[in-house]
Order: C-alpha cells, then structure tokens, then sequence
C-alpha cells in the first residue's frame, strides 16, 4: 500500500488521456508551491470577502456585556495582573485563558469597538480554511478534494455563529491552532516515513519511502512532533473541546497516512500508535481537570434532565447537525430542550447513525475514508453532544465547527471514487461543487443578517423555534431599554415557558415594579429567591418593592439577608440605610430591624460582620449602632451588638468624629461597661469643645453625668 504524500494522483484514479485535458498545464502550475500559495491567498480572500458584512455587526447581549463591556481584565489591556487572572480565571463556566489573552489584544487595539473584534474572528476563520486545506493536501495529496473540503468547511453558513459571535473567539482561535498542529503531525509523519521508518504494524521495512531532495535542511521529524504537541496545546488553552484530538490522530494514522499494515489494525500497531500519543493525551488530563473546576465554580445556568434523556438528546443531536449540514435553514442561536423527544424522530436517528456505523465499518478496507470520517464526526462532538447538559441549549450551530469536517471528508472522498467511471466527470463534478459552494455563500450572507445586532439575532431565534425560553428572555433585556412594555411581554413569555429561569422571574418583577405593579412584582421576586437562596439582587429588589408598598418593616428582613448574600456590596447597604433612617417609615423599619437581629441571631451575626470590615458607611454603621443602644423598646435593645458597630465607626474615623463617639460611650453603657462609658463620653466632650460644638458638647456632658452615676440612656 502506498502512502500518497506526493502531489501524483491517489491510488485508483485513472489518468486522463494524453492531449485531452485542457487545462493540464493550468493544474500542473497549480500543485506546484507557487500555485498552492495562489489558491491559498485566493481562498482566504474569498473566505474574508464573504464573511466581511460581520465587520457591520454589533457587540451580542449575553457574554459581550460580561466578557468585554464589564469585565475590567479585558478593556484594561495587557498587564501582568490582566495575563495572570487569564491564566487562573475560572469565570465564564470555563477555562480559556489564550481566548483572554486575545480578547485583550482587541481591546488594546481596537477598544470596544465591535468591527476590530469582528475582524480578528474573520481572520482567523479564513486563516483556519487553508489550513485546513493545507493539512488534507499534505495527508492525502487530492489536491482538489481538500481544496472542496475545506471550502465547504470555511464557506458552509454553520460558520457564521462562531465568526459572527464575538464571544466564540474561542471556536475560530482553538480550531487555527488545532489545525496548525494536524498540518504539523503530518508533516511529522512524511519526515519519519521518508527516513525509513518501521511501519508502527512491526513490519521489517518501511512500507513508503517519500522521496526528499538531496542537499538542503529539512528540520528533523522529531522538531514537527513537539511543535504539534505545543500547538494542541495552545488549543486546549483557548477551548476545551479539542480534547479529543489525540484520537483524530489515531484516525488519520488509519486513513490517510495509511501507517497500519494492510490498512488492518493489529495490537502491536495500536500499541505503537498510542504511545506515540501519549504526550498529547497527558495534556488533556489537567485541560479537563481545570474546565471540570470552572464549570463547578463559574455559575453557569445549568438544565438537570436524568440520564435517559440526555442519551436520547445525544442521538437527537446526532442526527439533527447532519440534517442542519445537509439543509442549512431555519437557524437558531439557541436550540431550547424540549419536554421530550417524539419517539419516531428517536427511532430515526437510532437507525440512521447505527445504520451509518455499520456501513462505515464493513467497507472500512475498501473505503477507510467512510470509518475515519465518521468517526471524526462522533468523536469531536462527544463533549458538546449533550450527555453533559451546558447551559439552556440542545445543540448549538458552533458546536459543528470542527466535527463536520468529518463528514465532508467522508462525503467528498465518496463522490469522487462513486463517479470514477463517469464520462466528463470533472466538468460536472466541478459544476456541482460551484453550486454547493454559490449555495453556501448565498445562505451564509443571508444568515449573517440576523446577527446585525441582538434584537435581530434573538427575534430570529424565536421566530425559528418554540418555547424558547431564553431566547425571550434575551429580546426582553434588549427591549427594556427601549420598550419596557414590550420587554415585560418577553420577560412573561420566557416565564411562561420555563418558570424556573431565575434571571427572567427577576427581570419581570422589576419592570413590574417600574411600572406601579408592586403586588405582582413581589411575586415574582420571590419565586426567584426560591430558586436561588443566594441572589442576593433578588432579596434587594423584594426589600424595594415591600417598602413600596408601604410594607417597611416586611422590607428589612429581605434587606438584611442580601447583605449576608453578598456583604461587599455597597448598594445594597446604600438601601438598606435609606430604608432605616428614612422619614416616611423609619420607627417601624427599625424595630422590625432590631427584631429580627434578636429572632435570627445567626443570620444577624454575618451582618454584623459586612459591617465589620466595611471601610465607606460610617453614618449607617453608627446608626446601626445607635439603634441597639436607645431603642424605647428596652426589649429590642442590645449593648453587645452596640459596642460592635460603634467600635467599627470610630475606627473608620480614628475615634476623631465626635458622634461616633458618644455613640460608643451610649453603647457601653447599655453593655454595662459604665467605666469605659465614662471615659469615651470624656473623649466625646473634648472632640466637641476641640471642633466648637456647643450642642453635642453640652448634650455629652449630660451623658456623662448619666454613665458616672451607672445608669443607660434613658427610655422614651
């Protein structure tokens, strides 16, 4: 068996007739390496020129506003602080860090500006086209075939949702730098057979001798493995999803690079093949380990279906990218879950891709390409297939980027041994891929309209599909800044048809209480805090609409426990201070405050510590503190609490403000610490007579002459 590295024609074709092909010295021109490199700039011309309308395209709601708008390590640039959190950053659900690190670049190039970040993901997709092209034209040397596959694979409209979103940077990044490394591996495997090589089957000779020039430096085979292992490398670091590379090797090493005795596959063969794998599968344990961590610890929404239906939707997934290759309309952004899968569509897919199994297995000596391609395509979509659920979608059009590579090999090299014996089959071979590829770019340039900004993208997605859940809740956030009433209209939709979507019962419950509609809202906020304890937003936003209502006392519980949520945020103590000490309401947000510090002592405790470490509201500190120490209600008042949060104000002040410090003194007091009472209410008349202030220094002077003879502040 011949190994086809050479630009001759593969095994099996027939030559054309001498003097009957016109266009031979064109073709002859063209696989030499001058005319490879003008089928390259021409490709990645046409790629660039059809994906350009997305240069017109705005940022995406979702991640863009997160992963660029928000996000200070992206829009800051470069930076020792920027390039370590991108190393050991598991926000986002994930682990990409050369995804952030070029994301910064952007940012430094091109600000946020959305046509720059645009125009690297179209560079790299076109990028990514020849080389693809490149690494099936060095494995097989068809040079027409790879040049189809990797048209089609460039040009196909699957392509516009990883060029097109900003935040899939890591699709179009991950595939340049998996393909760069499968162009190496191959260039690894013709310099180890063209030296004479054992056949890894334990054959005596090397099965193949590739003919290489006499004179010259050629890097040895060893500089094109390592530099293929790096390059997988960089790939895991800007996706994840190239974890099952190793395997495609494994594949490519059965058809084309044909490095199996009889293109059969023996123990001693595989053995040697895995070994020779061994380094890049050593990079895929700690790339796994680390997106394992990110996914646990990054807060991505997350559907919970029992393993029976994630296998049905695995099978479901399957069968529906094939049919979305094959007739690319009705494209989604987001493809929602359904209640269940139809029975006959699960009996299709069964048959179809377990149909397609055997057929690939049985003619896999004829036809190796039928085994390896369709392998390729149900191994690269293992991780993304669905057994593991990522977020709110079935399947998502990105997820095809590099599997469908697979298929097109499998299809590609199918038609081409299928119409050997054809008369003129290389006009219309070559009509028939001019219409596919005119196809592709017709829908491709279609489909690139809807992503001219997020109402259009996500109107698409729910004129497409139905009960999408996300997809309304993603209208409606773009509709709420213009358009409340018909954002509120999504925001119920997307209630309607996942009630448990926290984000969208949250969204409707504010513009609910914009709106005066202050009951529902409730409502909603609620359910919202039901299924997730730890929004502290939706305890905040409860609290507002309950002191709306007229409700201040129901408001400080749900206060108080944001706070506990999240006890750096600022505005949320903000709020609960206006709640306390406004005029409208404030005696009875108060004792119902110091009420629930003495019913919940526990939950009150991790309040007590928000404030603790706080270093910006001293005046609500201080009144805290206040509150626990000349309450009328002797019942609800609390000296221990007291000296806490007065202690903390006069530290913020450096015991230098004169109010904090009678409240510490009051607070002693009530703790029965009359000695320390004494003393700080001393300090207190000193700080006033020092600042000129008559009325706090006569009123401290009272409140010493109350402590030295032991007795609180008094009742009223």
């Amino acid at each position: 068996m011949r190994k086809n590295f050479s630009n001759k024609n593969p095994p099996g074709r027939r030559a054309d007739p001498p003097g009957k092909h016109p266009l031979k010295p064109a073709e002859s021109f063209l696989r030499k390496p001058a005319g490879v490199c003008l089928i390259c700039l021409l490709f990645f011309g046409l790629t660039v020129w059809v994906f350009a309308p997305v240069l017109k395209s705005d940022f995406q709601v979702f991640d863009e506003s997160g992963e660029l708008f928000l996000n200070t390590h992206m829009n800051s640039g470069l930076g020792w602080q920027n390039l370590r959190w991108a190393f050991f950053s598991l926000e986002y659900s994930n682990w990409y860090p050369l995804t952030w690190i070029s994301h910064m670049l952007d940012c430094k190039l091109f600000g946020l500006q959305p046509w720059g970040h645009h125009l690297t993901n179209v560079l790299l997709h076109a990028a990514n086209g020849v080389l693809l092209f490149l690494a099936l034209k060095k494995m097989t040397g068809a040079l027409w075939r790879s040049l189809v596959v990797a048209a089609l694979f460039a040009l196909h409209p699957l392509r516009v949702e990883s060029v097109a979103w900003i935040s899939e940077r890591k699709d179009v990044l991950s595939a340049f730098f998996g393909l760069l490394a499968l162009w190496l591996y191959a260039g690894y495997v013709q310099r180890s057979t063209a030296r004479g090589r054992k056949s890894t089957a334990g054959s005596q000779k090397p099965e193949v001798r590739i003919q290489t020039p006499a004179s010259g430096f050629r890097f040895p085979a060893s500089v094109f493995y390592w530099l293929s292992w790096l390059f997988f490398a960089f790939g895991l670091m800007s996706k994840s999803m190239l974890v099952t590379f190793p395997l495609v090797l494994l594949l490519l090493d059965f058809w084309p690079l044909q490095r199996v005795t009889g293109g059969q596959w023996h123990v001693a063969g595989i053995l040697q093949l895995v070994r020779e794998k061994v380094p890049f599968f050593l990079l895929v344990i700690p790339a796994s380990v680390a997106v394992y961590f990110a996914q646990n610890a990054g807060g991505q929404f997350l559907l919970r279906f029992p393993l029976s239906f994630r296998l049905e939707t695995a099978l479901m997934g399957y069968a529906r990218y094939l049919g979305k290759m094959f007739w690319p309309a009705n494209f989604s952004v987001l493809y929602p879950y359904p209640d269940h899968w139809p029975a006959g569509q699960l009996l299709f897919a069964a048959a179809l891709i377990l149909g397609t199994t055997i057929v690939a297995f049985v003619l896999r000596r004829q036809r190796p390409y039928l085994l390896v391609g369709w392998l390729w395509y149900l191994g690269t979509l293992v991780p993304v297939i669905g057994l593991m659920p990522l977020g709110a979608q079935s399947m998502s059009n990105r997820y095809t980027y590099l599997p469908m590579i697979g298929i097109l090999l499998l299809v590609v090299w199918t038609v081409n041994d299928l119409t050997k014996r054809w008369r003129r089959r290389t006009v219309l071979l070559t009509v028939v891929a001019a219409l596919m590829l005119g196809a592709c770019v017709i829908r491709t340039r279609a489909e690139i309209v809807y992503w001219k900004n997020g109402e259009t993208l996500w109107s698409r997605a729910v004129a497409v599909t139905q009960n999408n859940f996300m997809a309304h809740y993603c209208l409606g956030l773009i509709q709420s800044r213009t358009n409340p009433e018909a954002a509120m209209a999504e925001y119920q939709k997307s209630v309607d048809a996942y009630p448990d979507y926290v984000d969208a019962q949250r969204e409707l419950g504010l513009l609910q209480g914009q709106s005066g509609r202050l009951a529902e809202s409730v409502i909603h906020f609620e359910k919202a805090i039901q299924l997730n304890p730890q929004n502290s937003w939706a305890y905040h936003d409860l609290g507002l609409s309950l002191f709306n209502l007229g409700r201040a006392g129901d408001a400080v519980p749900p206060f108080m426990k944001a706070i506990e949520v999240e006890p750096q945020n600022a505005k949320l103590k903000d709020d609960l201070g206006m709640l306390l000490f406004s005029n409208a309401h404030g005696t009875e947000a108060i004792s119902n405050f110091l009420a629930t510090a003495q019913s919940d002592p526990v939950g009150f405790g991790r309040l007590l510590d928000a404030m603790q470490f706080d270093t910006n509201h001293v005046t609500l500190i201080n009144n805290l503190a206040l509150c626990f120490a000349t309450s009328p209600d002797p019942g609800l008042r609390n000296g221990k609490n007291a000296v806490r949060l007065a202690s903390r104000a006069c530290e913020m002040t450096g015991y230098q403000n004169t109010i904090c410090v009678e409240t510490l003194a009051t607070a002693y007091a009530e703790d029965s610490r009359f000695d320390e009472a004494v003393a700080t209410a001393q300090l207190a008349c000193s700080l006033a007579t020092a600042a000129g202030q008559p009325d706090l220094l006569k009123k401290n002077q009272d409140l010493l002459e109350l402590f030295r003879s032991h007795q609180r502040y008094p009742y009223k």
